[in-house]
């Protein structure tokens, strides 16, 4: 498969402040720094959740379910602490990508994977716990995702719709259950209409397999449009992105829609939101890669970008880099919009997570 080459060198994420008169806010810190890796730290992203008192917590894995929090939006954080054990011994498997989300009901869902990645064959489910003490306790956990075989639910992949229902958009392996970890996968959804004490699972998957594809649908999100339907976003192998719609809130789902106008290499998590201020959505996705220059075998998701689409995803403009380096590695972003028009960016490199503070007027080019 032939790889992007990234254009742009340390553009974004070596800003540290406010840019020059007359530009858009944009401010990157290095929350948590690790030793530089061959590749990005993939597996320990989380997501962003904001407390009744007004602090944020951030989420993210190293070994257990670990948190950090900020008290000042997002300007600087707190030294982190453990939220959730890993599995200890004689259990075996990881967890992975922890998510939250605020219920109706005030309540904080805490979402996790469950794996036994590397292992084969692979298994794979989704576990929740609740706090309603702002994440000072949790009850015992539950899946939310009864159905067999493997089929994880990424960060900050939770949302809650329009009717108030709960829907988690997962990826589920139909095909070749092997241990290729780029194999056979088809989107789906879970949804909860009783404030997630029960789940059901779409009745249709998004299988871009049939009629001789070949194409998948993997780690996908899933927005509410303005008529009602949802659309799902969704990573392929195949230098594009696949879209497809839900007339009925997640139950079922239509085709696969390849978009072969908007460059994705293999790579990463895409992103979908709708951005309150202006009601427009906001894509976030790696849309290059690079190889390394002294081993052509290591290959990087060097460019994480943004556009914005004005007439609910049918056409996207206005693309900009956020991080492009061709010596790094980005992704499994999660997302935060603040009251002051500001996003929350959390993303991974090599060296750890960052988190990217960006005026909306920033991803307008203002």
């Amino acid at each position: 498969m032939t790889l992007y080459t990234c254009s742009l060198i340390a553009v974004l994420i070596t800003l540290l402040a406010v840019g020059a008169a007359g530009e858009s806010l944009f401010e990157d810190s290095h929350v948590i720094k690790k030793p530089q890796s061959t590749y990005g730290y993939r597996g320990i992203m989380g997501d962003f959740v904001r407390l009744k008192d007004g602090a944020i917590l951030m989420s993210y894995t190293d070994g257990d379910i670990m948190v950090v929090k900020s008290t000042d939006e997002g300007r600087t954080w707190g030294e982190p602490s453990v939220l959730v054990r890993r599995p200890q011994p004689p259990t075996k498997g990881n967890i992975a990508h922890p998510s939250f989300l605020r219920l109706p009901s005030g309540d904080i869902m805490l979402a996790f994977i469950y794996n036994t990645y590397p292992t084969t064959p692979y298994f794979g489910q989704n576990y929740y716990r609740l706090s309603s003490d702002e994440g000072q306790t949790w009850s015992e956990q539950y899946c939310y995702t009864p159905y067999p075989g493997y089929l994880p639910v990424h960060n900050d992949r939770l949302h809650i719709l329009s009717t108030g229902r709960i829907i988690a958009a997962a990826e589920y392996k139909a095909y070749l259950p092997s241990s290729d970890d780029h194999a056979g996968y088809v989107g789906m959804t879970f949804f909860s209409d009783d404030g997630g004490y029960s789940w059901q699972p779409s009745r249709n998957t998004v299988d871009a397999f049939k009629d001789g594809q070949r194409v998948e649908v993997q780690e996908a999100d899933v927005v509410e449009l303005k008529d009602g339907r949802l659309l799902m976003f969704a990573r392929t192998y195949s230098g594009y992105p696949m879209f497809a719609y839900s007339e009925d809130k997640g139950e079922t789902w239509g085709p696969p829609i390849a978009r072969k106008d908007i460059p994705m290499p293999y790579a990463a998590m895409p992103t979908v939101r709708r951005i309150p201020s202006t009601g427009d959505l906001l894509f976030i996705w790696i849309s290059e890669m690079s190889r390394d220059p002294e081993d052509e075998r290591i290959t990087r998701r060097c460019t994480l970008t943004s556009a914005i689409s004005k007439d609910e995803g049918e056409t996207l403009t206005l693309q900009r880099n956020i991080a492009s380096d061709p010596l790094q590695d980005y992704g499994y972003q999660c997302v935060e919009f603040l009251d002051d028009n500001v996003v929350l960016l959390g993303y991974h490199s090599r060296e750890g997570i960052h988190v990217a503070r960006i005026g909306v007027d920033w991803f307008y080019g203002k």
